[in-house]
């Protein structure tokens, strides 16, 4: 299993592939970017990239992340205002999220939420949820800005560098820019993590 589906929501994976392909594609054509650009850029044949806009094939994280560095945009793109309701109005409408107002997105085995008030714009949050057996990726993914993680739930095992650590309940993870990192859940228990980056690149 690759990185980010716990289930969480309703709707089947093929129709989680289906709403993320769409909405890579739409990113593609709004800059007028031609298909063989943008998988050449992401690393992807033309015909897997076509594959995933089709919602034909499920992207990993790494291929996601990869994808959305061809196009340019921020990860948090992928969180389609228009697919989830709208923040409630009223007396702290910029410095909460409510629960009802959480943005998912799955892929691979683990589910994001984006907790990220309205107010802030130099900071990105998710919750994640990550099934039994999912990893982040086989290789190590370069970290741009500071990350912090705490663990909510579970265990989850890190590698930063060459550095390998157990978290359980309660632990709390961080490291600057620059560091190379993996995770993985190996336990037959979802692991619940709330990240926060100093950028606004989630993926």
């Amino acid at each position: 299993m690759s990185e980010d589906s716990l289930p969480l929501t309703n709707a089947p994976t093929h129709e989680q592939d289906v709403v993320i392909g769409g909405r890579l594609r739409a990113m593609r054509k709004a800059q007028d970017l031609r298909l063989k650009h943008v998988a050449e850029q992401a690393g992807l044949s033309v015909s897997m990239l076509s594959q995933i806009e089709r919602g034909i094939s499920s992207p990993s994280i790494r291929v996601l992340r990869n994808i959305c560095h061809a196009l340019g945009v921020d990860g948090a793109a992928l969180f389609d205002e228009r697919s989830t309701p709208a923040p409630q109005g009223g007396a702290g409408a910029d410095f909460v999220v409510r629960l009802a107002d959480r943005k998912p997105v799955s892929v691979g085995g683990v589910t994001k939420y984006r907790v990220t008030p309205a107010g802030c714009s130099v900071m990105e949050g998710f919750l994640m949820e990550i099934g039994a057996g999912a990893v982040s990726d086989v290789n190590f993914v370069l970290q741009t800005g500071d990350k912090i993680g705490y663990v909510v739930r579970g265990k989850l095992r890190l590698f930063v560098d060459d550095q390998e650590m157990l978290l359980e309940a309660g632990d709390v993870y961080g490291f600057p820019s620059g560091h190379r990192y993996r995770w993985e859940n190996g336990w037959e228990s979802p692991t619940t993590i709330l990240v926060i980056n100093s950028n606004h690149f989630y993926v």
